[in-house]
């Protein structure tokens, strides 16, 4: 019995040394050998192999692999091989998250990857994915990579987005923007009622907030964030550099820096320079561009559900590049492309300001969410927020082509209060991403963000109360003056004059003032010019958005509404038409064209946050010069 023991440990040996004189001798950019892994339709019931992973540390460990099937067209092109794995503790621990990737071979030939699993499962029975097919569809996302570099070279440069969606410029007209959410390809598979394995996903520097934020996020995907830490230096100093080989832990990042968002799984086969993974999608991208890192494993954490490895990453070796449905696959060697944000946060008169600093994936899917989570947790870190506070808010976005734009603005209210707070403050600068970075147009890149946020105690608001005309009788050319009463957060009524000059050639007529804060501004700006809402190229996308930063809300806005000048054809204005043209444009057969409309308008700057709006008639006659005698 021993003997047969030995000779089989020999052999198993002599197997994984052949395998690296393999992948030794291969060149970068060989595909592995069709003789080195087995074709499904040879893979029989019974059949026992080994599989490897690490469980601690980076030291690999192998476990005992029993083939109970194979099942055939689990999903279009996909078939599934299920195995009962044993030793390693997996009796006790079953199938466990971080194991997506584990290769499993038999007879000295790569079967697979573990990947699938049933939640609650009282046996360690995993499905693996064959490598057959892992090989297949990362080809197959090779070729149509090379054939889209290929026709971007017969191009100008420039390509619509990936996404295709429809350009929404309405990003904070007042303060209920929705906060943007990850549009991933697809959720977490499941095939033959078995799911995915959920892929760890460690969160360096989070705060609970944060991270509940990410898991709303990212579990319906088959991500599992939870809190952890980065490794020691020396664990860095010492693992980091140790290659990556099949069953070793396999890190991708989304954020790197003083904030740390690593997915952890495992690495299924080395062939060159070119990394197998996974065995099953992390997001479904197709083409990604992720940074790909050693790992290192801290513990195994058993569950009743699905027991996970606790791990970190540890060094960036390449880049992540193709993210398929049968696993990933990345090259090690290239630098990855990142996004640098920096955010500095001052709680507080006589606080130090505190800055961090971070490196973001710039998948246009994930960045708004990233961004999102950045931010708010940088404040997360300074503590509990008062419950009654006004923020400064400063960011400067640099987009590739463009002047920077820019965002300087005061916030307070009761919604940046509480739980929700700090997310509410920072979502203009998530959805001016998420509108750039999925615009209908044309591909966009943002060179870096940089926020400046200082929260000071104190709720600094008030409420536009009432207004009041010095006249509601006046003549072209005249001054219009309102005075406008204020009603300040736990303060004493206050009052701002706002004058305007109406025009010298005003028709006569009934006309309306209206008083009011930064949203109904910008809510009326938009009505007026309906052009701004259906951007036709990257400039109206750009420019909408910083008809908006140019917004504060400490401005009081003074609107008389004009009769309407023209109508918004196809995303064109066309003003001052005749009335037999806009009679045409009116007809009964199509639908209406929206009106273009203009409002005389001026600003008051206060020192509050203003909410509300108040509205007064007046009516302008013009004086004949006559008098009676």
């Amino acid at each position: 019995m021993r003997f047969t023991v030995t000779i089989s440990r020999l052999l198993r040996g002599w197997c994984w040394a052949l395998l690296a004189i393999s992948s030794a001798a291969s060149v970068s950019h060989a595909e592995p050998d069709p003789k080195t892994y087995w074709d499904v339709a040879e893979v029989r019931t019974g059949m026992k192999g080994f599989g490897r992973t690490v469980m601690v540390g980076t030291k690999l460990e192998e476990f005992h692999v029993e083939v109970l099937g194979v099942m055939r067209d689990v999903s279009p092109g996909r078939d599934m091989v299920l195995c009962r794995l044993s030793g390693c503790n997996l009796e006790h621990a079953g199938i466990i998250q971080g194991m997506s990737g584990s290769p499993i071979y038999i007879d000295g030939k790569l079967l697979g990857a573990v990947a699938f699993a049933w939640e609650f499962g009282k046996d360690p029975i995993a499905g693996v994915t064959p490598f057959q097919q892992m090989v297949k569809y990362v080809r197959a996302n090779d070729r149509r990579i090379a054939a889209e570099s290929k026709d971007a070279g017969k191009g100008d440069g420039v390509h619509a987005s990936r996404e295709g969606q429809s350009t929404r410029v309405e990003l904070f007209v007042g303060d209920d923007a929705p906060a943007p959410t990850i549009a991933a390809a697809a959720a977490n598979p499941t095939l033959a009622g078995m799911r995915a394995i959920a892929m760890p996903l460690a969160a360096s520097g989070f705060s609970p907030r944060a991270l509940a934020l990410l898991s709303e996020k990212f579990q319906p995907i088959g991500l599992a964030p939870m809190a952890g830490g980065a490794a020691p230096e020396r664990i860095v100093r010492e693992e980091g550099d140790k290659p990556l080989v099949a069953g070793a832990p396999l890190s991708v990042a989304m954020v790197t820096g003083d904030f740390d968002l690593s997915a952890i799984g495992t690495v299924t086969h080395v062939e060159g320079n070119r990394v197998y993974g996974f065995g099953h999608p992390m997001f479904s991208l197709g083409s990604c561009e992720f940074p790909l890192m050693t790992g290192y494993i801290h513990t195994v954490y058993p569950r009743a559900s699905v027991s996970m490895k606790m791990g970190s990453p540890l060094k960036t070796v390449g880049v992540l590049d193709t993210d398929v449905s049968t696993g990933i696959a990345g090259r090690i060697g290239p630098v990855p492309d990142m996004l640098p944000l920096s955010v500095r946060v001052k709680t507080g008169r006589y606080s130090e300001p505190r800055t961090y600093n971070v490196q973001m994936v710039r998948e246009p899917n994930l960045l708004p969410t990233l961004v999102m989570s950045v931010l708010t947790n940088a404040i997360d870190t300074e503590g509990n927020l008062p419950e009654e506070l006004t923020a400064r808010l400063k960011a400067r976005i640099k987009i590739h082509g463009f002047d920077p734009i820019e965002v300087q603005d005061t916030i307070s209210g009761a919604r940046y209060s509480g739980p929700l707070g700090p997310a509410q403050m920072f979502t203009p600068i998530a959805s001016i991403v998420n509108l750039l970075t999925r615009n209908a147009m044309k591909r966009i890149r943002i060179e870096s963000i940089d926020c400046d946020i200082e929260i000071a105690t104190g709720r600094n608001i008030a409420t536009i109360e009432a207004v009041r005309l010095a006249s509601d009788r006046l003549e072209p050319g005249e001054d219009l003056r309102a005075t406008v009463t204020l009603k300040p957060f736990k303060g004493e009524r206050q009052t701002v004059e706002a004058v305007l000059t109406l025009p010298k050639d005003l028709e006569e007529g009934q006309y309306e003032a209206s008083l009011c804060d930064m949203s109904n501004s910008l809510r009326r700006k938009f009505r007026n010019e309906p052009t701004l809402l259906d951007p036709r190229d990257l400039e109206g996308v750009v420019e909408a958005i910083r008809v908006q930063t140019a917004a504060k809300r400490t401005t009081l806005s003074l609107h008389i509404p004009l009769p309407d000048r023209g109508l918004s054809v196809e995303g064109q204005s066309l003003p001052d038409l005749p009335p037999s043209v806009r009679a045409v444009f009116s007809s009964t057969r199509h639908s209406p064209e929206p009106a273009l409309r203009s409002d005389l308008v001026t600003a008051v700057d206060t020192p509050w946050v203003l909410e509300g709006v108040q509205s007064l008639r007046f009516t302008v006659v013009k004086n004949t010069g006559l008098s009676l005698k």
